[in-house]
């Protein structure tokens, strides 16, 4: 059982992947869990129950209520059935884990033991790459779950100070259903405004977005992000978490072009850096970068389309088999410029005196066409007739 006291100071280390995963927690149950994950040590090759007092969670929450006891409670019976959700773009699935393998509430002692699932071993034990570190403090003051999560998403690109996401793809990892806030006029409001307040006033963190629009929708956000105080000193976090990712440093080797084609198909098309790689540096020379943004288009339309059909179609898998597989994409698609639709004029209402015309003119139509079509003019009717007898 790991118990060390609770410290506004200690540090989050968490996966990039958890971070980006699909799930919905309140925004009492992430603090909960947020301070769960910073019990862990960077020695841990295991999880063990994490002992929370409940006078020490109050205390660092701020919360006043006599009620946190049986609020605590309620969070940790509830937490056993939340589950997050993990796409693997190289196998194409969908991994659904639960958050807790078990959680045991001491009513009389006054605090919880809390263990984390097996299966989330690889996103938050021992990690030496792909990660983000911050402060307990930024997030504790936070009211609304939605700003937690928008605070992890933007810090992990802290360094980079720009991150896209296609509307869709952010409302699938906040845990945002179908029914709620379709409008998105709605979503801007209750969301995205409210967490770029609260980040300003409360954390080291503050951002800006752009909106991008297909027609007169805006189909993705980009967002611009300012991180105001220094990130946790390196020597602060165990040298297991030292970050030698390859795929980090072959990228500062790139050109201008070839490193913005990284960064693209990481955070719009939702490749691993490993098929970013192999795209910027095997698909990109053998086709040529005409080639290659056509292919990035027409995937982007297909997924447009087929989120019509499966809500659950993956713009990675598109794209990763449309380069795997060499798609036969129509040159035209990407060669010819997309032309402008030509207005079509409404004519203009016809007169009385043309509406008779055309009325005369469709009687004497028809009349001619009784006429060459009567018996009297058709040889095949007479010779039936003559064979009749008649």
């Amino acid at each position: 059982m790991r118990k060390k006291p609770l410290n506004k100071k200690s540090l989050v280390v968490k996966s990039n992947e958890i971070n980006e995963a699909h799930y919905k927690l309140s925004a009492n149950e992430q603090k909960l869990i947020l301070t769960m994950i910073s019990q862990i040590q960077p020695e841990d090759a295991d999880f063990k129950p994490y002992r929370i007092e409940i006078k020490e969670l109050r205390d660092l929450l701020g919360i006043s209520t006599g009620d946190i006891y049986p609020m605590v409670a309620k969070m940790a019976k509830d937490l056993r059935a939340r589950e997050l959700v993990f796409y693997n773009s190289g196998t194409d699935s969908y991994l659904n884990v639960g958050w807790l393998s078990a959680s045991e509430y001491f009513q009389s002692k006054g605090y919880v033991e809390l263990e984390f699932s097996p299966r989330l071993k690889p996103y938050l034990l021992q990690l030496k790459q792909r990660f983000t570190s911050y402060r307990l403090q930024n997030i504790i003051q936070l009211k609304s779950g939605y700003a937690i999560r928008l605070y992890e998403l933007l810090r992990q690109y802290g360094k980079i100070g720009k991150r896209e996401f296609e509307v869709i793809e952010l409302r699938k990892i906040l845990g945002i259903a179908d029914n709620e806030y379709r409008l998105y006029g709605h979503f801007k409001e209750r969301v995205l405004l409210v967490a770029q307040k609260e980040l300003a006033a409360k954390t080291d963190l503050q951002f800006s977005f752009e909106e991008i629009k297909t027609g007169r929708a805006v189909t993705s956000l980009r967002f611009n992000v300012l991180t105001r105080l220094p990130e946790p000193p390196q020597d602060s976090i165990a040298a297991d978490y030292k970050v030698n990712d390859p795929y980090d440093i072959a990228i500062e080797k790139l050109q201008p072009y070839e490193r913005d084609l990284f960064q693209r198909l990481q955070k719009t098309f939702k490749l691993s850096k490993k098929q970013a790689h192999e795209i910027t540096t095997g698909y990109l020379a053998r086709d040529g970068k005409e080639r290659v943004e056509g292919v990035m288009d027409y995937c982007h339309a297909y997924w447009q389309k087929s989120l019509k059909i499966d809500r659950t179609a993956h713009i990675g898998a598109i794209t990763w088999t449309a380069f795997k597989d060499s798609w036969q994409i129509q040159p035209s698609l990407f060669q010819e410029p997309i032309k402008k639709p030509v207005k079509k004029e409404i004519p203009p209402e016809p007169t009385e005196e043309e509406r008779a015309e055309v009325k005369r003119l469709l009687a004497e139509w028809r009349k001619q066409y009784d006429k060459s079509n009567a018996p009297e003019n058709d040889p095949t009717a007479l010779e039936g007739t003559a064979g009749t007898g008649i």
